[in-house]
């Protein structure tokens, strides 16, 4: 029984950080579209092995400035396994607002480059019953900042609203 109660301890503990510093980073990266005056993409790195699906990248766009035809990687995070981005939908999000597709940063005059809606998800563990919780970083236009959040157990879902959901 102590075991399990470590482990879930441990898994919780893993989760928190993954949403902090995932937050953290989302924060990073539209202070750098800022500074940089530019549009800047994140979107999870596309390469299988040792780091599928646990890998952002950040890149530039300097065509269309919607996403469309990123050039080149200038910065990028990595969670700790068994942490790995999902769909933002898989958290209770829209599927529009999933910024691991490519989540636009587009530097503002006064506003934070961060897009107004929207956020990621992380999952920690497998599929089935050996998950232990999820992690997001979300952003609601009524809000000016990022919201780091976690939630216990196998169950995503946010039921119509974030109030199940632990801010951090």
């Amino acid at each position: 029984m102590c075991v399990v109660g470590l482990q879930r301890a441990v898994a919780n503990a893993r989760i928190r950080d993954a949403a902090i510093n995932s937050a953290a980073f989302i924060e990073q990266v539209a202070n750098l579209s800022r500074q940089r005056n530019e549009v800047l993409c994140l979107r999870i790195a596309p390469e299988n092995g040792k780091f599928k699906d646990r890998k952002l990248l950040v890149v530039r766009d300097t065509i269309d400035f919607n996403c469309s035809d990123p050039k080149g990687s200038i910065d990028s995070m990595i969670i700790d396994a068994p942490n790995k981005y999902v769909p933002f939908s898989v958290c209770g999000g829209p599927d529009t607002g999933d910024w691991t597709t490519y989540g636009i940063f587009i530097p503002r005059l006064g506003l934070a480059a961060t897009p107004p809606e929207g956020g990621i998800c992380i999952k920690y563990g497998g599929d089935g019953d050996d998950i232990y919780g999820y992690g997001a970083v979300r952003k609601e236009r009524s809000k000016n900042r990022v919201i780091p959040m976690w939630k216990v157990g196998n169950d995503a879902t946010q039921n119509g609203d974030w109030s199940n959901w632990t801010e951090l």
